[in-house]
């Protein structure tokens, strides 16, 4: 029924045009780190990060628009408009030659005085601009430019530039070429009456900018309530039919685009939109779907009770354009020349004009970008305002923060302080207080006795890095996390940092935002109740940094936990792509693991991840969100490697052995093969911690076939004593199959258990500690190859021994009793 792409041609694409995409992919997220000429504020660089909505404003009406200081109280006007609207807003200008993203005030004031001779900025003047150290405002042009390199989609204006009076002048303006190549939309109120439209309007179209205008309250007050009842059902249609039927119903409208001062501008608009969420579909569409280079024209009209009568305007303008064609005015002098001319000659009008469409176009263009970042994944975090890193190396003078290691020139001092590391974990790290209520019936909202535990550090990161070192001494594991040395909890870390093997290397100084700290409440089972985790800090970790040092330690595996931001996961997995670096997936929570939902994951066999370690909620979660965020909808990549695998044979066998043991019937009722089969593509090898169920491992395996001879048919087993039962799907193609094997829990008494807080983080780091052991390779490659099946239930078995340490011991991470599992045979 589906069209199926040749497996073996899939599988020997390998990496080239898939991380060709897969770049295009994360560009808006790591582009703002690639330009270093370009100064990005913290706050729009961290709001682009974080997928907020962001709308770029042009600064020529500051430097040339307005004078002083009605300029500066216009930029700020505008610049609240945004904020109020729930977007970030970046004024973008240079200043003495910096391209700035993201104007500051004072910034600001420095384009608005007048006395400097502030320039006015296109594509063209950029060289010089930047080479003389000039200051001054951006064009529509320059500003998209700039916008694009920041990663910002959404730019609003006054007026569009276009073909100027006469069209025989061939005078056109540098704003309608930056259009056809390069990806932002300008939101705006059109043309400029002074202009020639038509041949704007036609240029546009020869250069494939869509143009579109604004269906406003007043356009709509026209319909009846009847054809307003049949436009909200034909939106809402899937029906091919229906959906051909609205767009017909707009073209027979016959809008005309408005004209800067004016609503209809009597040239016919090619396209309208509606809502801004039709103009974030066009944007997502053609700029994220299809990859289209061109920028997008999205029309507003005048507010009504502004807008100017066209014969006046048109009458005033061809008395301008005599005038300025008889003092010899033309070229880039003249567009400023006209619009004083009409400032004049309306007594001001226009220039109230003007303000208020830029009003709202300010407030349209806000809203577009909050769409358009809800059609991109929403927003990605939950901390603001960013604050700039300040490294400091006074008050814990042994430490070093990544930046500074990896920006020292000295290749000895590099190769001194970054050791090679054969795994590293980019993480959380946190002082943990733990409290344990004593009695077994206790009161919600209200006060309970228990036994507060002194503090210690914990957070998931430094758990699987602390259980991997205690592990396997000889292979230190980094830990790349954020603390602030001045504070009391960051010196806590540090100091655990000392005592223990591992390496400092990764630590990171945030001066002005507090090290993260969990707070958990337990039952006097030691089951958790509930916690409070302030990891804000952990969300804010450089992803430059954390890249570069990869590239110094040089490891085969990367682990990262979920409680970092989606833009770091996003650089990790392109770099280990780049790198050939395996990754393993902590989902940490049923919350924090949805982020991975949002996050640009390749398909096997192109993805760099090689391992996800959920719980059995975890897992539900990601499959929930996956599901939402449309992840399960690629046919031609998705469906392709859940059919080669044999997935639903697969299922089939699983049923058919449902009677037969009772964790395949718990699991099939729940869901959890489902969830896990479809999840495949994203995560070749899941193992799903299920507690006193044991460990539940379910891959993508590419030697079907020799797999297949080391099952015993009939039992369903390869080894009776761990090894609970492996079902190898049939029916899989070109040696394409799905393993599902379950590995009994180590029995303890329940009445041994002091918390359950670590025992997950336990079991991840000795899989991390044996899956990166160079020195024993059937280890290491027994995840992948079902062939070394006593190394793989030895790597099961020994993690979940490290589980059980956990259990027993009043804290996170035994190191002592996690040190003597290297020397446990099976």
């Amino acid at each position: 029924m589906f069209s199926i792409i040749n497996i073996k041609k899939f599988l020997s694409k390998k990496s080239s045009n898939s991380f060709q995409k897969f770049s295009r992919q994360l560009h808006t997220s790591i582009k703002s780190t690639s330009y270093s000429k370009v100064k990005i504020s913290d706050e729009v660089r961290q709001a682009i990060e974080e997928n907020k909505p962001v709308v770029a404003l042009e600064s020529t009406i500051i430097t040339h628009g307005l004078p002083y200081p009605e300029n500066v109280s216009m930029a700020k006007m505008v610049e609240g408009l945004i904020r109020q609207n729930g977007a970030v807003p970046a004024t973008i200008g240079f200043a003495k030659g910096i391209p700035t993203v993201g104007l500051h005030d004072q910034e600001i004031e420095l384009l608005a005085d007048s006395t400097l001779n502030n320039v006015k900025i296109s594509r063209r003047d950029i060289p010089n601009v930047m080479a003389r150290g000039l200051t001054g405002g951006t064009t529509i042009a320059a500003t998209m430019i700039l916008a694009n390199i920041a990663g910002i989609d959404v730019f609003s204006t006054g007026g569009l530039g276009g073909v100027s009076r006469p069209w025989s002048l061939f005078d056109v303006s540098a704003d309608l070429d930056e259009l056809g190549k390069t990806p932002v939309a300008v939101v705006c109120s059109g043309p400029k009456s002074i202009l020639d439209i038509q041949r704007t309007m036609e240029y546009l179209e020869t250069k494939g900018v869509p143009v579109a205008t604004y269906i406003d309250e007043e356009m709509r007050n026209k319909f009846t309530d009847a054809v307003k009842i049949k436009l909200d059902n034909l939106s809402k249609s899937k029906d091919a039919k229906d959906m051909n039927g609205l767009n017909k119903f707009w073209e027979n409208q016959k809008y005309n685009v408005p004209g800067f001062y004016v609503r209809n501008a009597g040239v016919k608009s090619p396209f309208v939109w509606e809502s801004p969420h039709m103009a974030a579909k066009m944007i997502y569409n053609g700029k994220y779907s299809m990859e289209l280079e061109n920028g997008y024209v999205f029309c507003a009209p005048a507010p009504v009770e502004v807008a100017m009568d066209n014969t006046d305007i048109d009458k005033t303008i061809d008395d301008a354009l005599l005038l300025a064609e008889k003092e010899g005015i033309f070229g880039k002098e003249l567009t400023p020349f006209l619009l004083q001319t009409l400032y004049e000659k309306t007594n001001g009008e226009s220039a109230k004009c003007n303000i208020a469409f830029v009003k709202n176009n300010t407030i349209l263009g806000s809203l577009v970008a909050t769409e358009l970042s809800n059609l991109k994944g929403g927003h990605k975090s939950q901390f603001q305002p960013y604050f700039k890193n300040e490294h400091s190396t006074n008050n814990i003078k042994q430490m070093k923060s990544v930046k500074q290691v990896i920006d020292d020139e000295s290749p000895d001092t590099v190769k001194s302080t970054i050791k090679p590391a054969n795994a590293v974990v980019v993480g959380s790290v946190a002082v943990d207080t733990m409290c344990k209520l004593t009695s077994e019936n206790f009161k919600s909202n209200d006060s309970n006795p228990g036994k507060v535990k002194e503090k210690s550090i914990g957070g998931v990161g430094f758990n699987v890095a602390l259980a991997a070192t205690a592990f396997n001494l000889d292979n230190p594991v980094p830990l790349i996390t954020a603390i602030n040395e001045k504070d009391s909890a960051g010196t806590m870390v540090f100091e655990k940092f000392i005592k223990s093997s591992i390496p400092q290397t990764g630590l990171i100084n945030y001066d002005n935002d507090s090290t993260a700290q969990y707070v958990s409440i337990h039952r006097s089972d030691g089951e958790l109740e509930v916690a409070c985790a302030d990891m804000d800090i952990i969300e804010k970790i450089d992803s430059q940094d954390v890249c570069n040092l990869i590239e110094k330690i040089s490891p085969k595996y990367v682990l990262f936990d979920t409680n970092i931001s989606i833009p770091l996961m996003d650089s990790i997995l392109m770099k280990s792509m780049q790198s050939n670096i395996n990754v393993i997936v902590e989902p940490t929570s049923g919350i924090k693991c949805k982020k991975l939902s949002e996050c640009n994951l390749p398909i096997f066999p192109n993805t760099p991840i090689k391992l996800i370690t959920p719980t059995v909620s975890e897992l539900s979660g990601i499959h929930e969100s996956f599901k939402k965020q449309g992840k399960f909808d690629d046919i031609d990549s998705w469906f392709n490697v859940l059919d080669s695998i044999g997935a639903s044979e697969a299922m089939s066998q699983l049923v058919h052995s449902y009677n037969k043991f009772s964790l395949i019937s718990k699991y099939i009722n729940l869901g959890i093969f489902q969830q896990a089969f479809q999840l495949l593509p994203y995560f070749p090898n899941i193992i799903i911690k299920d507690g006193s169920n044991g460990v539940l491992l379910v891959q993508i395996c590419q030697n079907a076939d020799d797999a297949r001879s080391y099952i015993n048919s009939a039992t369903r087993k390869i080894n009776t004593n761990v090894n609970d039962f492996t079902v190898i799907s049939r029916g899989g193609r070109y040696d394409l199959a799905v393993v599902i094997q379950h590995f009994k829990a180590i029995e303890i008494d329940s009445k041994n258990i002091v918390n359950v807080t670590g025992a997950g983080d336990c079991l991840v780091g000795c899989l991390l500690a044996q899956l990166s052991n160079e020195n024993d390779t059937a280890l290491s490659e027994s995840l992948d190859n079902i062939a070394y099946s006593v190394q793989r239930e030895k790597l099961i078995m020994t993690a979940q021994r490290a589980a059980i340490t956990s259990l027993v011991y009043d804290g996170a991470v035994d190191e002592k009793s996690i040190s003597t599992l290297k020397a446990i045979s099976f």
